[in-house]
């Protein structure tokens, strides 16, 4: 799945910092340095910094979103992102661009397995821009795999239900749940091989700056 890591603050970086004093430049450009050099766990300590430093910062909460996606972090992930559209007043010309926001969103929400919320975020994106070809994949992607977990669903029901069921007598309290438990365990198995199917299959890479 291609990521827009950090490409508008990349890009628009040197603009952006022009008039900009304190204590609060030195930490994003530390967090930028780190993250240029792949030292992730020193970018999210800059970025994060960064945040408590300028709370109402959209730029600061997106760029800690992108270290920590990078870092496999994706429930953590979303939650910068969302902070970073909560801070965004919608203007199109802010950075970072609210439409990458919705997409990285969209890719971290899809990388945690909830995809009902990654296509939510992926079509925001594509409602901002149209014309992204990435969001437009992976949106296609997350639906088709919604679509097949939906149609696995009845088949998981119907194996669940066709497991021999003991008599209430037969059994205690704790094999009962040990019983629940391995019937979960199976079913999030085959759910998983799935999405890890998908994943490697249709994924679009990160798109670096």
């Amino acid at each position: 799945m291609r990521h827009k890591c950090l490409i508008c603050f990349l890009i628009l970086c040197p603009t952006m910092l022009v008039g900009w004093i304190g204590g609060w430049t030195r930490t994003m450009r530390t967090g930028h340095e780190a993250y240029s050099y792949g030292n992730y766990d020193a970018a999210q300590v800059a970025f994060q910094e960064a945040t408590s430093q300028q709370p109402d910062s959209p730029i600061a909460h997106y760029n800690l979103g992108t270290v920590l996606y990078r870092m496999g972090k994706f429930s953590e992930a979303a939650q910068a992102f969302r902070e970073s559209l909560t801070r965004h007043n919608g203007n199109i010309e802010k950075v970072p661009n609210q439409a990458h926001i919705y997409y990285n969103l969209g890719n971290a929400q899809f990388k945690r397995g909830d995809l009902r919320r990654a296509i939510e975020a992926y079509r925001h994106s594509l409602r901002l821009n149209p014309q992204d070809t990435d969001t437009q994949h992976n949106l296609a992607l997350a639906l088709q795999l919604a679509k097949q977990q939906e149609e696995l669903a009845p088949q998981q029901k119907a194996n669940k239900s066709a497991e021999p069921q003991p008599e209430p007598d037969d059994i205690g309290e704790a094999e009962t749940l040990q019983l629940l438990e391995r019937l979960s365990k199976n079913e999030n198995r085959i759910r998983q091989k799935l999405l890890q199917q998908q994943r490697k299959s249709g994924l679009r890479r990160a798109k670096d700056w």
